[in-house]
C-alpha cells in the first residue's frame, strides 16, 4: 500500500484546488508548495516585478532560496505541467477549444542585461524594433475571436551562443520551432481551422511546405517586397513581380470595403481585394494571394497587408480570410498581460530549463486566471453567413468579429484577465512582508468588491 503524501500548507482553496490537480508532478512537499507560492506570487497585483525576491517578499510562507532551488533545479517536468495545462483547459465545459479556432504562432523577445543568461545574444527584439541583447522566444496561440490560451512555447538559441554555431544541434530556426508548436498541439489533440501567422514564417518555403504536406489550411504574412520567378514575353508590358505591384494593379472596383472592430469598439475600414500574381499565386490556384490595406489608392507598407492562404475561394473569399489573419491580433492582448501583470520578463535565472519553467509557470497563470474567471457559454451563437456581397457591388460588408459559429458578443476579452481579488486576498492580509536584506514593508490588503479582476489588464 503506498504511503499517503503529506499535505502542505494550506494557502487559499482556489489555488490549492487548482494546484492539487499537478501534485503528481512533483514527488517532494517543498516542491508542491513552491508551486503553490510561485503561483500565488504570479497572480498577485502587479505593484513590483515578479522577479524571485519580490515573490518571495509577497507571498506567506515562501522563502527566496526555496523558490530558487523550485525553479532552477527541483526535479519536475516542465513539458509535462503544460500538457496537465492544456489537458484542463480541453475538458472546460464552457471555455474548451473547438475546431473553428486559429492556432497562431508568433514570436516575442525581451531586453537583458549582461551574458550570463543561456540564450541571451545581440539579436532582433521585435519589443524594443532593433537589435538588443535579450532573449527570444517563439510560442504558439489558440484564438477564436473571443478568447485566446497560450499552447507552448520554444526558448531561441541564438547561434552565437552554441559552441558549433548553426550546426549545433540546439540550434532551430524560428520556423523550425514553429513546426514543433504545431505538431505538439495536435499531438496535443487541440482542435484548430488554421495556422496563422506573420511574415517571418509566411516567407519561411519549408514550414509552408510542411503545412501544405500536412494538410494543415493556413493564413501567412507576407512583406510587400516578397518576389516571385517570372517568364517576361514582352518587356515593355512586364508582368507584376511582388504583391505591392500586383496589388497597383486591381481596378479601384474590386476592392471590397470592410469594416471590423478592435477589442475596444472602435471602427476599422479595410479594403480587400484578390490578388493575381501568376505562377505562384492566384484565386484559381493552389495558394491565393490576399491584400488589405487602409487607402488602397496609396497602398503605403505601414497601412497594407499582403496574407498568403491555402483556402480554396469556395470555402472563404478574400474577406473572410483577412478577417480570420486579424485573429493574429489576439496574441498581443495575450502578450501584454503576461508582461505587464504576470511577469513573463522578470525571471532571476541564467539557465534555458529555468527559464522555460518559469515561462510554463506564467503561462499555467494565465490559464488559471481565465478558467476561474470563466463566464458560462451562451446556449445559442450565431454562424457566420455563407456568402458576401459580391466584389464591386458598392454595399459595406461587416465581418465577423470571430470564426464560424463563434463570433465575440462585442469587442471584448470574453473572460477578465484574473479570478476575483478575494480569492488571493487572505494570502496577502498581513501588515508587513520580509524583503530581502531584512526590510520590512507594509504589504497592501485587497479590498474585497462584488466582482474585481486580479490585475489592471484592460
Amino acid at each position: 500500500m503506498a504511503t499517503p503524501r503529506k499535505p502542505t500548507a494550506p494557502t487559499t482553496a482556489a489555488v490549492d484546488s487548482f494546484c492539487s490537480q499537478f501534485d503528481s508532478l512533483f514527488n517532494r512537499r517543498a516542491a508542491r508548495a513552491s508551486f503553490r507560492h510561485y503561483l500565488i506570487g504570479l497572480l498577485l497585483p502587479r505593484e513590483h516585478n515578479k522577479a524571485l525576491t519580490e515573490l518571495a517578499a509577497l507571498v506567506p510562507g515562501s522563502a527566496r532560496q526555496r523558490l530558487h532551488h523550485f525553479l532552477h533545479d527541483a526535479p519536475w517536468d516542465a513539458d509535462a505541467l503544460n500538457r496537465q495545462r492544456l489537458a484542463l483547459w480541453q475538458a472546460h465545459p464552457a471555455l474548451a477549444p473547438h475546431a473553428d479556432g486559429v492556432l497562431i504562432i508568433d514570436e516575442t523577445g525581451d531586453p537583458k542585461r549582461g551574458q550570463g543568461i543561456e540564450l541571451a545574444a545581440n539579436q532582433y527584439l521585435g519589443k524594443l524594433g532593433h537589435t538588443a541583447n535579450g532573449v527570444v522566444s517563439v510560442t504558439s496561440q489558440w484564438a477564436d475571436g473571443t478568447r485566446q490560451v497560450p499552447l507552448g512555447v520554444r526558448p531561441y538559441w541564438p547561434a552565437s551562443r552554441l559552441p558549433q554555431g548553426k550546426k549545433d544541434p540546439r540550434f532551430h530556426t524560428k520556423p523550425d520551432l514553429a513546426w514543433e508548436l504545431i505538431a505538439e498541439a495536435r499531438g496535443a489533440g487541440i482542435p484548430f481551422r488554421l495556422v496563422v501567422a506573420d511574415c517571418i514564417y509566411g516567407e519561411n518555403p519549408t514550414l509552408e511546405g510542411r503545412l501544405w504536406a500536412a494538410k494543415i489550411p493556413y493564413v501567412l504574412a507576407i512583406r510587400p517586397s516578397h518576389g516571385t520567378w517570372q517568364f517576361v514575353e514582352d518587356e515593355a508590358n512586364p508582368p507584376a513581380f511582388t504583391p505591392h505591384d500586383a496589388a497597383l494593379r486591381v481596378p479601384p472596383e474590386q476592392w471590397q470595403r470592410l469594416v471590423q472592430y478592435d477589442s475596444h469598439g472602435k471602427e476599422l475600414v479595410r479594403y480587400v481585394a484578390e490578388l493575381a500574381l501568376p505562377p505562384s499565386y492566384g484565386p484559381d490556384r493552389p495558394v491565393r494571394l490576399i491584400a488589405a490595406s487602409e487607402d488602397p489608392a496609396t497602398l503605403t507598407a505601414e497601412s497594407t497587408w499582403y496574407m498568403t492562404t491555402s483556402l480554396p475561394l469556395a470555402e472563404a473569399s478574400a474577406a473572410q480570410v483577412y478577417a480570420r489573419y486579424r485573429l493574429r491580433d489576439w496574441i498581443e492582448h495575450y502578450y501584454k498581460a503576461v508582461k505587464h501583470e504576470l511577469g513573463w520578463a522578470d525571471f532571476q535565472v541564467r539557465p534555458a530549463r529555468a527559464i522555460v519553467r518559469h515561462w510554463q509557470l506564467v503561462m499555467l497563470a494565465y490559464t488559471f486566471s481565465l478558467l476561474a474567471g470563466a463566464l458560462p457559454s451562451p446556449t445559442e451563437q450565431p454562424s457566420i453567413p455563407a456568402t458576401t456581397p459580391s466584389v464591386g457591388d458598392g454595399k459595406k460588408i461587416t465581418a465577423p468579429s470571430g470564426v464560424a459559429g463563434h463570433p465575440a458578443a462585442r469587442p471584448r476579452l470574453a473572460v477578465p484577465l484574473g479570478p476575483p481579488a478575494l480569492l488571493l486576498a487572505t494570502v496577502v492580509q498581513r501588515t508587513t512582508a520580509t524583503r530581502a536584506g531584512g526590510a520590512a514593508r507594509p504589504c497592501r490588503t485587497l479590498a474585497p468588491t462584488s466582482c474585481p479582476n486580479l490585475t489592471n489588464q484592460r
